[in-house]
């Protein structure tokens, strides 16, 4: 008599369950460290990437639209921040006037909120709360440099210059991140 499915003695027994149980725990055990290191890296990098890529696009909004174009962080309800937190969002308005505000909800572009985990923080460079461009695409003043943090160390920056092409970069580990 021929046996195509195995019989009752063809299984794991409880010991065998157990121990590949076991080695299966302390493998993930040892991967964990090195997971959540990638995790805070990745979170890092599409933080930076983000804060580069909406740069490039407020440029190219002022070039293309002939304008003054200013970004800002969010406060939410079409107004921008007072102080140097990026974390919450920002916002891209028409700012022909040059003001510290959209004049109405017609000047705003586009509005991000919450674009990063919890983990990650921006701020602004002190004096520098926003960015304007030029029609010509230049952001003149000072540098502006969006610091890029993860718990309490500094990650990388997002520097926007005064022709304002935006340049990113990451940073050591050990460095602290600046207080906000």
């Amino acid at each position: 008599m021929r046996k195509d499915a195995p019989g009752p003695g063809a299984g794991l027994s409880l010991v065998e369950l157990l121990a590949s149980t076991a080695v299966l725990a302390i493998l993930l055990g040892l991967s964990m460290p090195t997971f959540s290191e990638t995790l805070r890296r990745m979170r890092v990098a599409s933080a930076m990437h983000q804060l580069g890529a909406q740069l490039a696009q407020a440029r190219n909004t002022a070039i293309t639209r002939r304008t003054v174009v200013t970004l800002c962080p969010s406060a939410g309800g079409a107004r921008c921040r007072q102080d140097a937190d990026w974390s919450s969002g920002w916002l891209l308005y028409r700012d022909p006037a040059r003001g510290d505000h959209p004049r109405s909800a017609d000047d705003v572009l586009a509005e991000v909120r919450t674009p990063f985990h919890d983990s990650v923080r921006v701020s602004a460079s002190a004096g520098r709360l926003r960015v304007r461009f030029q029609p010509d695409g230049r952001s003149g003043g000072s540098n502006l440099t969006l610091k890029v943090c993860s718990g309490s160390e500094l990650q990388g920056e997002v520097i926007v210059n005064n022709v304002g092409r935006a340049r990113s970069h990451r940073i050591a580990s050990g460095l602290p991140c600046p207080a906000s």
